[in-house]
Formats: structure tokens, sequence, C-alpha cells
């Protein structure tokens, strides 16, 4: 894992945790703090990586529309809207 600010290699793993679960590292070059998120399109969303990603399968590759996507989203536990998913 490399600092996403400065690009250094010397990253610590410290012992606190997103409130997503994913991991959080501090960088003894610049001195500051980010997540296995970091630097990534996926920085800053509100589901975890994998319901991201199944919702654009399911959208994409079954050519499903917003509300059926909503649906199953909803039956697997996230209550997401329309405007989520459009966004």
């Amino acid at each position: 894992m490399s600092c996403p600010h400065c690009l250094s290699k010397s990253v610590s793993k410290r012992k606190f945790l997103t409130s997503l679960g994913y991991r959080t590292f501090y960088c003894r070059d610049c001195n500051k703090r980010f997540n296995e998120r970091s630097g990534t399109l996926f920085n800053g969303l509100q589901f975890p990586n994998d319901i991201v990603l199944q919702a654009v399968l399911w959208r994409l590759r079954y050519k499903l529309g917003f509300r059926d996507v909503d649906e199953l989203l909803l039956q697997r536990g996230f209550e997401v809207s329309r405007e989520t998913i459009r966004i």
C-alpha cells in the first residue's frame, strides 16, 4: 500500500477502521491518514464496494431499470433510492 497523497511506501497500519469497516493507514512522510478506498472512485460512497458493483452489474448486464435494481438491493437489506442508482 502506498500513500495516495505523496506516493510514499512508508505507511503504517492504524488500529482504527472506517464506518464501513475499511482499514486505515498513516503515512510517515507526509503525516496524512487515509484508508483503503482513498484515491479511488469508490472513496466517499456510503455503500461497500461489492454492493456498488452488484448494482452496476444488474443495471448494465441485465438491462434492469432503476426500480428493479432498487427492489433487488432492498431484498439484500440495503435501502437505496432510485436517484442514488441513477447517479
